[in-house]
């Protein structure tokens, strides 16, 4: 049933993305028929490469949300990762840390996790406040911020967590500012 159930969520995925000419559709394609000739490690290994292979295409499309460096910073690359449903559930992120003289900031996108959900529950619980957690809004988006990790997180279309944390250098303002750069509609666009 769940093999079932893989192949017609990446069979969705593909048909939504038909105009590409890429390897999901050769993986699900070569799923398909090793599932045919009754080969079932076949099939497993042809949908984990299939659905590595649109977590990656995701993480692709989650840089966009991904804030330029602020006047008088330098950026990393970006950093990708995207893991399949049997590590930690699967997630596809992205991240970049940002540099000005001592100060780090690194902001952080994820989505395609079912440990998400988990994480809204806890931002907004009252074991959050309790630890020193505080929700603002920041361009009109509601974030909380941790002083003991000098953090802001939020969730985005229940299905995006964004999380921009700096060094002990790094003032909160400056934090506040990356937030801000994040562009959230893209990531909303993302959680679909």
């Amino acid at each position: 049933m769940r093999l079932r159930y893989q192949a017609l969520v990446l069979v969705g995925l593909t048909c939504a993305h038909a105009a590409r000419a890429d390897n999901v559709s050769d993986d699900i394609a070569k799923a398909g028929a090793a599932w045919q000739a009754h080969n079932a490690s076949g099939t497993l290994a042809a949908l984990n490469a299939a659905t590595s292979a649109v977590h990656q295409i995701r993480a692709k499309a989650l840089e966009a949300a991904l804030p330029l460096p602020l006047p008088g910073w330098t950026a990393d690359p970006v950093q990708t990762s995207a893991l399949g449903a049997d590590m930690l559930g699967g997630a596809t992120g992205v991240s970049r840390t940002y540099h000005n003289g001592s100060q780090r900031v690194e902001v952080q996108i994820t989505t395609d996790s079912p440990m998400l959900q988990n994480m809204a529950a806890l931002l907004s619980s009252p074991y959050a406040q309790a630890a020193g957690a505080k929700t603002v809004t920041i361009d009109g988006h509601s974030v909380t911020y941790t002083a003991t990790d000098n953090s802001y997180m939020t969730l985005v279309a229940d299905k995006v967590i964004v999380k921009v944390a700096g060094n002990e250098d790094t003032p909160e303002p400056v934090l506040r500012t990356f937030v801000a750069a994040v562009d959230f509609d893209d990531a909303a666009k993302l959680a679909h």
